[in-house]
């Protein structure tokens, strides 16, 4: 896609991210995910103007026929998730203030089955391997350090949840957006388009009235998972691949919310986080850099 669509996208994506939470009742009438909703409806606008594929499946050839069945088991896992032990009145909640989210829920399942249904997805096993390790490294390491006064139990529940509804939402929202959209297509993009796209994820962010923590590392912080993220895409040539370390990163963060943690702890959590992310953003962007002109690095 173009520079001047990316451009005009990014300045879209900012524009309604400061805007409508701040246009009255908008966030009590559609729900908390309403400014994604919009950034994913606005990647999709662009990319049907631009006449791109929305890329939720690589351009290679398709791995045989179709498998709807399997396409509908990803439905059948999400309804267990969401009908599993002390998630049901989660489930409630969304179902009761946040049509948003049900919306992108219901096109996020439907565009993980079509994705599962087309095949092809044993090959990605080592980078959704790679991107639960990458995900889950930082958070486990601020966790213990936070030393949260939690029962295990409930917490890997709500962790569960928040996984499954989150690699659902996101792929149809900021995944289409901010990777997609912004980054492009994977065998044409480079350091440059994924560091863009970063820094624009982490200003989305910060704009929107009302998010918490210092706007300063909220931005480094989020610009970096942006950076991992779109790194991920690149080299797995896979938009799912993305949403699922994307999810994985916010769900036991979602899961600790409200939580007791050990007092004075906070900021050594967040620096030993920050760092391992740094770590982590600059070996996933030497291998971006040292992959040359190959269509998909290798992890074999």
């Amino acid at each position: 896609m173009r520079w001047r669509w990316r451009l005009a996208l990014a300045t879209a994506l900012l524009a309604l991210a400061w805007g409508a939470p701040r246009l009255g009742g908008v966030l009590a009438a559609a729900g908390a995910t309403a400014v994604s909703l919009s950034a994913g409806i606005a990647a999709l606008a662009v990319l049907l103007l631009a006449r791109q594929q929305l890329g939720l499946w690589s351009d290679g050839p398709r791995a045989g026929a179709p498998e709807p069945l399997r396409g509908l088991a990803v439905g059948c896992v999400l309804a267990t998730t969401l009908l599993a032990d002390g998630n049901v009145a989660r489930a409630r909640g969304l179902w009761a203030g946040d049509w948003s989210a049900v919306a992108a829920l219901l096109a996020g399942t439907a565009a993980w089955g079509a994705v599962i249904a087309r095949g092809g997805q044993a090959t990605l096993w080592r980078w959704y391997a790679l991107a639960a390790a990458v995900a889950l490294v930082p958070v486990t390491a601020t966790i213990v350090v936070l030393r949260p006064a939690i029962a295990v139990g409930p917490f890997l529940g709500a962790m569960l949840f928040f996984a499954a509804v989150d690699a659902a939402v996101l792929l149809v929202t900021e995944e289409l957006a901010f990777r997609r959209a912004l980054v492009g297509r994977p065998s044409a993009a480079g350091l440059g388009s994924i560091a863009f796209a970063a820094v624009v994820f982490g200003l989305w962010h910060v704009v929107q009235p009302g998010y918490g923590g210092s706007p300063l590392w909220s931005f480094v912080g989020i610009s970096l998972g942006g950076f991992i993220t779109g790194c991920l895409y690149v080299l797995s040539d896979s938009l799912t691949v993305a949403a699922a370390y994307h999810a994985l990163h916010n769900a036991p963060l979602k899961a600790l919310d409200g939580a007791v943690v050990a007092a004075g702890q906070g900021r050594i959590a967040s620096t030993l986080g920050l760092t391992l992310s740094a770590t982590l953003a600059l070996g996933l962007g030497w291998l971006v850099g040292r992959r040359g002109g190959a269509a998909r690095a290798s992890l074999s």
